[in-house]
């Protein structure tokens, strides 16, 4: 395995834009500097572990898949990754996320018969 900066600067910066956040959001909530944030984004400088790890828990990415591209076990069999996901929307996009999923599993279990 060899860390590419500039691979783990575009899998950070595809994820803050899938959940639409600014660089700015990110920064503020990993308490880092808008500047220093940025420079991680375009693979300028390199992070601490402790950002990485803010970075992980935030974004809900692995640290293996942050820095090598490879994602691992526990970002499927996570039992909080849904509720991590769901609690940055508002209530009624929650609601509907959970009908959806309601919905997608009954389907799913419907044509397993």
């Amino acid at each position: 395995m060899v860390y590419d900066r500039a691979g783990a600067a575009k899998r950070i910066r595809q994820r803050r834009k899938e959940l639409g956040m600014t660089s700015a959001e990110v920064a503020g909530k990993i308490g880092r500097a808008v500047h220093y944030y940025g420079d991680i984004e375009r693979g300028t400088c390199g992070m601490s572990i402790e950002t990485l790890l803010d970075l992980s828990h935030y974004l809900d990415l692995s640290v293996d898949y942050i820095l090598f591209g490879q994602a691992g076990e526990e970002q499927i069999d996570n039992p909080d990754l849904a509720y991590r996901i769901l609690k940055k929307y508002d209530e009624k996009t929650q609601k509907e996320a959970i009908e959806m999923m309601k919905f997608y599993l009954c389907l799913r279990e419907s044509g397993k018969k």
